[in-house]
């Protein structure tokens, strides 16, 4: 069994796609690569056939677009190793953070990591105003009715044991799978350890994907997971 599965779901990436591979082969921990292409209809696919011979990947196709937790979801469902981390493929967050996140799990300091985009001076310099804002009030909006305290809902460095991730049977199958998850981690009473990340965010006009109809989607996860989830 390996120590760490990483999961990096893909949708359009062709700019990227390799780079955050080699990134992620990188790290020099025992690890297997799940990649899973989201349906891509751009140089994705065929970008990923330089990479399937690979014996620390392995490639998962969607033949549609279903969404970055459906992918998520696909991925923990082939996961092995002892630790899952989710890294998405536009480079935003760095896998040279991997050692010093998942540690506290090996040290059995804590269950649940969250690399936090928000702590510390200059972590999210660049970031849109909307997106910005976006992130602000559902994070107020989750500590208020969680009575947590944490500083980034959104990350997408989301760390716990792959038998705990399974267990938290992710049904949302878009963005909203991201606040899914930090709710029913808040739900079941998990304690969120939050380290600071160093993030560089891109814009629309660079490929960004999020819109403002997946805020609304992560309010109604939010809503729904706090409300009519039992845990």
């Amino acid at each position: 069994m390996k120590n760490l599965t990483v999961i990096v779901p893909v949708y359009n990436e062709e700019n990227t796609v390799l780079k955050i591979i080699r990134k992620v082969k990188a790290v020099e921990i025992d690890k297997e690569i799940i990649i899973v292409d989201d349906g891509s209809t751009d140089k994705t696919p065929e970008l990923l056939k330089s990479v399937e011979d690979d014996s620390e990947i392995r490639i998962i196709t969607h033949p549609n677009n279903m969404g970055r937790g459906a992918a998520l979801r696909t991925g923990l469902s082939h996961a092995k190793g002892n630790i899952t981390i989710f890294q998405d493929a536009d480079l935003e967050l760095d896998p040279s953070n991997y050692p010093y996140l998942i540690q506290p799990i090996l040290d059995k300091e804590t269950e649940v990591v969250f690399g936090s985009r928000f702590l510390g001076k200059g972590y999210i310099r660049g970031m849109g105003k909307g997106a910005w804002l976006g992130n602000v009030v559902l994070i107020e909006l989750t500590d208020l009715l969680f009575r947590a305290k944490l500083t980034d809902v959104l990350t997408m460095f989301q760390i716990t044991k792959t038998e705990i991730f399974k267990d938290l049977a992710i049904q949302i199958d878009r963005m909203g799978s991201t606040i899914e998850i930090t709710a029913k981690f808040l739900k079941k009473g998990y304690d969120i350890l939050e380290v600071p990340v160093k993030y560089i965010p891109r814009r629309k006009d660079t490929g960004k994907k999020v819109r403002w109809r997946d805020f609304f989607g992560c309010l109604g996860a939010l809503i729904r997971y706090r409300y009519f989830y039992k845990g």
